[in-house]
């Protein structure tokens, strides 16, 4: 598989978006694992805090912080 090569313009977007997600890294990294977790409820198995849990975990606090690591994680990594 090739090098994916994007555009000026859409490396200008990808960037955009990100400084907009680091404005409220709680708010935004909470909402899109919530999102994966409603679109495939099966994921939830990855993570040992909800897996004795049916309910898609909105307020979860384990949660919230897991995925607030994560963001803050990728928006601090380095582009090559």
């Amino acid at each position: 598989m090739g090098e994916i090569v994007f555009t000026d313009k859409q490396e200008a977007l990808v960037k955009e978006s990100w400084e907009i997600l680091k404005k409220d890294i709680p708010k935004y990294s909470l909402h899109f694992f919530s999102q994966i977790l409603e679109i495939a409820p099966p994921a939830k198995d990855m993570f040992s805090f909800l897996r004795d849990t049916d309910e898609v975990p909105h307020n979860n606090p384990k949660l919230k912080a897991h995925a607030v690591k994560v963001f803050k994680m990728v928006c601090t990594y380095p582009v090559l």
